[in-house]
């Protein structure tokens, strides 16, 4: 699988293990929806006729009724094993032409990036004195991720939504820990040797002090003892900057749109 479409696939999938439905869209190919956090809303672009199935309706905008009131719907260029010159011209055509003229806007951008894990990256050193990182392990536990979470991105992250993914084998919910107060959070998905690095933050008190950057080493040298042969995530403008120094590849832009 190219690695563009992996980073999709392993984002998309953690959406749906949070809980999402399949909901009906119109026009275009099957939609799934979040109902409660995160709030995504996004098409089936697995369909390999999904750019013929847009030029055939590029007036019919029916489908943007089933995309629920508080939904984000992200757009990214279509990815695929094969590469194509459609990816640009279906994202013109979807935002510009339609969400655009039905006065949808996008409120932020995020990169989509990636990793090759290298075997020495699980020998990476934690630099900060009395840092460390462990897997959360009771229900208080997953409060003081979803409390560090929710301060972070300033939204509120459903208790119940996360409360759900503890015994899954496929997913890791990691606390950072400083001096024995709970100061980070993140969440890890593994889709085949693809691991996708999500819902990392740190709380606001301990921010601009090298946890972050402590936080990720550990949590690199967790993905590579998990036996992943690449990371992907998703990052925000602010977070990118980090990212690039780690080593990380940006790959193509994510731009979340909502309603007026």
């Amino acid at each position: 699988m190219h690695i563009d479409k992996a980073n999709i696939t392993n984002l998309t999938g953690l959406w749906k293990k949070y809980g999402s439905r399949p909901i009906n869209g119109g026009a275009l190919p099957l939609q799934h929806a979040n109902i409660h956090w995160p709030h995504r809303c996004w098409l089936d672009w697995s369909r390999g006729d999904i750019v013929y199935t847009m030029l055939g309706h590029l007036n019919d905008t029916s489908w943007l009724k089933y995309v629920p009131k508080s939904a984000i719907l992200p757009i990214w260029p279509m990815v695929s094993d094969n590469e194509n010159g459609d990816a640009a011209l279906f994202e013109k055509l979807l935002i510009e032409k339609q969400l655009q003229e039905k006065k949808w806007i996008c409120t932020f951008e995020q990169t989509a990036m990636y990793m090759k894990l290298q075997e020495e990256t699980a020998c990476l050193s934690l630099t900060r004195p009395g840092f460390q990182v462990i897997p959360v392990r009771t229900s208080e536990d997953i409060k003081k991720w979803v409390d560090i979470g929710s301060e972070a991105f300033a939204y509120r992250i459903d208790l119940p939504v996360i409360e759900n993914l503890f015994n899954d084998k496929d997913i890791q919910i990691l606390l950072g820990w400083q001096d024995e107060q709970a100061v980070a959070c993140a969440l890890l998905y593994k889709t085949g040797d693809i691991i996708g690095i999500h819902q990392v933050g740190v709380k606001q008190t301990f921010q601009g002090q090298g946890i972050a950057r402590c936080f990720m080493q550990a949590i690199l040298a967790a993905c590579t003892m998990w036996q992943g042969k690449y990371i992907v995530l998703q990052a925000s403008q602010a977070g990118q900057p980090l990212y690039e120094k780690l080593g990380f590849t940006a790959q193509f832009t994510i731009k979340n749109y909502q309603r007026v």
